[in-house]
């Protein structure tokens, strides 16, 4: 009787064991996709991918390996879940029409609404605390770092740098590019306020629209070679 009951206990105590080591299984399952969740939301959120090959790309350059199905269905999850919203496709059949889509290129826009009231702030100079603020605030931008930031989007049209070295590199250039400005004004006795201003407006909106296309270039040359 006791070798029995001794039998069943060990029994028991197997059938136990393989059923904490099966819920150690889901569970780690489900730590593991919670991390790979994670991962692609990080990396949607830094690089922006227009696309499931992008993105994939993205996450194998930062050493992180996954099929097309499992990407697109934690993409759908994220969708579904509200915490990326669903894009768009990019139109790019034509650069004007890839401009005119403010999904796509809501940066051009603000980029030349920001200059475009500097210029005007400076042109018209009015004496109210908030126009003084804002023309503060937005000479910063157009002499400090929209210039080197259109130059850097030019120069890098797929987002190959790190944030911290674009903004790093865009002050750098908008320093050396505003300096340049202003001494090529000042060989020709033009220096002033709005001189400067326009010049510098000028110079961002043509190097914004320029890195647009850049992108809109990279965009159709990728999705050529997907095809």
């Amino acid at each position: 009787m006791l070798n029995r009951l001794e039998d069943m206990l060990v029994r028991l105590g197997s059938v136990s064991a393989t059923f904490s080591s099966q819920l150690e299984i889901v569970e780690c399952a489900k730590i593991l996709t919670n991390i790979r969740r994670e991962t692609v939301l990080v990396c949607l959120q830094k690089y922006h991918p227009s696309s499931i090959s992008e993105l994939k790309k993205r996450l194998n350059e930062e050493g992180i390996r996954s099929a097309d199905e499992d990407l697109l269905e934690i993409v759908r999850e994220l969708q579904s879940d509200g915490e990326i919203g669903l894009l768009d496709p990019v139109m790019l059949d034509s650069f004007p029409r890839f401009l005119l889509d403010a999904s796509n290129s809501w940066g051009v826009y603000t980029v030349v609404l920001i200059s475009i009231l500097e210029l005007f702030l400076v042109a018209y100079p009015i004496q109210n605390t908030l126009l003084v603020s804002l023309r503060l605030l937005f000479g910063l931008g157009l002499l400090g770092f929209l210039p080197g930031y259109s130059t850097v989007q030019i120069l890098f049209p797929t987002n190959e740098l790190h944030i911290l070295e674009k903004l790093l590199l865009s002050i750098f250039l908008s320093l050396v590019i505003s300096i340049a400005i202003g001494a090529t004004l000042g060989v020709g006795y033009f220096f002033t306020g709005v001189s400067s201003a326009l010049a510098s407006t000028g110079f961002v909106i043509v190097a914004t629209i320029f890195a647009s296309h850049r992108r809109y270039s990279a965009l159709r040359a990728s999705t050529a070679r997907e095809h």
